[in-house]
């Protein structure tokens, strides 16, 4: 059971590590091309751009929870029609968002705080992800259906593979080409391509291929994928409406050196993020598998070393955060005001991070056995109590009041898991 578990768990981690590494690296190219107002400018049109990647990710999750449900419990025909509608929605759904960003982006850019001189990198930055919208919605959904296939191995060169290629596309054509935020939506538009590219390849394969049949809209199986779909996708994208609101808050209470400050923390949150999302997503094939199979001693286990995992990794990212504080601010390149307000925010930004390693794991752990209300009540219900928290508590604090709305949120999060966890 270890050795099954390590198989699933391993490949995925470890995508998601690279994936980290280079939204890290991302930054501080950015960074160092363009200063304070690259990174502001990114970090304002990120929200905007994680709708693709977050409905990808939903619809993909989606359907692989309802696929090794029904595969669990012996019903083929049912996992394979819920697969083949899993590309029907993930190609429709892709094409309205990308029309709908094309035309609104400009002014939902200028919602969310950009102006002048930020406001065109912006729409620079989000007009060419436009370009690869269809192409990044169908590679970030096909990943967790080939891993659900039981393609871990397969599914982590895919995304290695384009993460690679975006490193290193990044450094030609951030750094040395010199074309800045133009340069850094292109070498993740390549990067994506290359990863569907692969994803193409898997399914075009005579056993993996799905007919045609199966991905005629069916009404059931569309509801059962969407139900599913709205906690991941929720869980994936919740961090950009954070990010929405920061931002904001932020420009209020801080100015646009504030605004780099976060951008440069949210970078190094994401990226535990994305690892606790490599343990999570590895482990829901199995966990959901045993769910529908009634494999209650083997749902156990799993669930066990998942959020022992996660814990463990929260707990070491934060207290890494906490202790390189000083010398984050000069790899990204920024001003020294806000490498003051870096070192000012990173121990309330440490304590997110450690948080997350219980509850993420707890809302994948949720969704992954179809206890939809409670992983709902958690992704939604943080989203809630974010809004309240970040306009409130810097009425009090100021700008201390705006770094510490998200680790108050994690708190009180973490206690409601912790509640849910117990109960049968």
């Amino acid at each position: 059971m270890g050795k099954k578990y390590l198989k699933f768990i391993l490949p995925s981690t470890l995508s998601f590590l690279l994936t980290g590494i280079y939204s890290i690296v991302d930054g501080i190219f950015v960074g160092r091309a363009m200063g304070d107002d690259g990174l502001a400018a990114i970090n304002i049109a990120w929200p905007l751009v994680a709708l693709i990647i977050a409905l990808g990710t939903g619809i993909g999750m989606g359907a692989s929870v309802m696929v090794s449900l029904n595969l669990g419990a012996g019903n083929e025909k049912a996992a394979d029609k819920m697969e083949g509608n899993a590309f029907f929605l993930l190609f429709v759904s892709s094409l309205l968002l990308t029309a709908f960003l094309y035309l609104a982006g400009s002014p939902l850019l200028t919602l969310l705080g950009a102006e002048g001189v930020i406001h065109g990198h912006a729409l620079t930055y989000l007009s060419y992800m436009l370009l690869g919208g269809v192409i990044q919605v169908l590679a970030s959904g096909s990943i967790p259906l080939m891993r659900c296939r039981g393609a871990a191995f397969y599914s982590m060169c895919s995304m290695g593979c384009g993460c690679l290629i975006n490193i290193a596309l990044d450094y030609y054509l951030v750094l040395l080409a010199g074309l800045e935020l133009f340069g850094a939506a292109m070498a993740t538009v390549c990067g994506q391509s290359v990863t569907l590219a692969l994803c193409l390849a898997f399914y075009l394969r005579k056993k993996n291929r799905i007919p045609f049949r199966n991905m005629k809209p069916d009404g059931k199986a569309v509801s059962s994928i969407l139900r599913v779909a709205a906690s991941p996708f929720g869980l994936t994208y919740l961090p950009s409406i954070t990010i929405i609101f920061m931002n904001l808050q932020c420009l209020k209470y801080g100015g646009e050196e504030a605004v780099s400050a976060y951008a440069v923390l949210a970078y190094l949150v994401s990226f535990m993020e994305l690892l606790v999302q490599g343990i999570s997503d590895g482990s829901q094939p199995l966990l959901s598998h045993s769910k529908g199979s009634g494999d209650t001693k083997s749902l156990k286990n799993y669930t066990r070393w998942t959020f022992s995992l996660g814990i463990f990794l929260g707990v070491l990212s934060g207290a890494l955060v906490y202790l390189l504080r000083r010398h984050i601010p000069a790899f990204y390149g920024t001003s020294e005001e806000a490498a003051r307000l870096i070192l000012r925010s990173a121990p309330a930004f440490a304590l997110v991070m450690a948080m997350y390693g219980l509850t993420k794991p707890a809302i994948s752990y949720f969704y992954a056995t179809k206890r939809l209300l409670r992983s709902s009540f958690l992704v939604y219900g943080e989203a809630l109590l974010t809004l309240a928290v970040i306009f409130l508590l810097p009425l009090l604090l100021g700008l201390d009041g705006v770094w510490g709305t998200m680790p108050l949120v994690q708190l009180l999060l973490g206690l409601a898991c912790v509640i849910f966890l117990m109960k049968k």
